[in-house]
């Protein structure tokens, strides 16, 4: 009398005892010391030809002869697989996404601006006309300056013109003119 349970490991042990045992017999078996078992032929270098006409044991050839393999080489493991590089691991579960990348933008290097003197800290207080040239009052603050054409202002402004409407007046640190509006000839 058959036990019922012993027939069913057998449907799954007999292929796993087979598959072992092809695995034993048909397996790897290159050595764990290092060297491989690949063979390389080495065919000499050049073809031996006979010339047309002569007789080779009685029997005339105008054919070359093929090479013959002269030995075979074993190939060291270490030149087959490289032992310091790894292949790439792959994340299988890393999130990917159907949207293209973003394209690339180059950063925009916008030209260093150019120096521009400060706005005047003057205010126009008034104007006087005297011996044909023009004198300006101006404050700053609690300061207040009378001011001519050429003359210096704080050290940093000078004065170019006084031409009414306008006085014109230079920034010395940068060269650049600015005007101010000292209204109309009365």
């Amino acid at each position: 009398m058959a036990i019922p349970g012993k027939n069913k490991r057998w449907w799954i042990l007999g292929p796993l005892l087979v598959g072992a045992f092809g695995l034993a017999v048909f397996g790897d078996k290159t050595p764990a010391d290092g060297a491989a078992a690949v063979v390389v032929p080495r065919v000499q270098s050049a073809p031996q030809t006979v010339p047309s006409g002569q007789a080779l044991a009685g029997v005339a050839v105008s054919a070359p002869v093929a090479p013959v393999p002269d030995a075979q080489v074993l190939v060291p493991r270490d030149q087959l697989v490289k032992s310091g590089e790894r292949a790439p691991v792959l994340d299988l579960f890393s999130q990917r996404s159907w949207t293209p990348p973003a394209p690339k933008i180059k950063p925009v290097v916008l030209p260093a601006p150019v120096p521009t003197a400060p706005p005047l800290p003057f205010v126009y207080v008034g104007k006087k006309q005297e011996g044909g040239h023009w004198e300006v009052y101006l404050g700053q603050g609690e300061k207040t300056f009378v001011v001519r054409e050429g003359q210096m202002l704080e050290g940093q402004y000078r004065v170019d013109s006084i031409k009414p409407p306008q006085m014109e007046l230079v920034y010395l640190p940068l060269g650049q003119s600015q005007n101010l509006s000292i209204g109309e000839v009365r």
